[in-house]
């Protein structure tokens, strides 16, 4: 039934200084705003590994919400992953944010979770190389 992701949405009281914190600390550059549902957009493109000339895309978006949710405990993450962990720690400590672990796992790759100014939960993924 499901072959994919479509798309991963935050939400937020406040859009753009969450918008801002991504684009500064995890280096997402928001492609846009929808006017239609007011949310901060980006998205990521790839190829089906079964077909390559076929080009999917992820949605991200922040979104606004009618509810307080500031200090609200969230659920779920998104795991975003990494071309090097050693630079996007070093550059997320450079901005003042507080990694909370980090793991390596000789299969899988190197982990870190951390959180938004949200609080929204974040893991970075450096895969394994091999």
């Amino acid at each position: 039934m499901i072959d994919g992701i479509g798309g991963a949405f935050l939400f937020s009281n406040d859009t753009k200084r969450l918008a801002a914190w991504y684009r500064d600390c995890l280096g997402i550059v928001p492609q846009g705003e929808d006017a239609e549902c007011s949310s901060i957009y980006a998205s990521f493109e790839y190829r089906d590994i079964a077909n390559p000339e076929i080009k999917r895309t992820i949605a991200w978006a922040i979104m606004p919400t009618d509810q307080d949710i500031k200090d609200k405990p969230r659920t779920g993450k998104i795991n975003y992953t990494v071309k090097n962990m050693g630079e996007a720690l070093s550059h997320l400590k450079s901005k003042g944010v507080v990694i909370e672990k980090t793991e390596e796992y000789p299969s899988m790759g190197t982990f870190a979770w951390l959180k938004d100014p949200d609080g929204n939960p974040i893991e970075l993924w450096e895969p394994s190389k091999e």
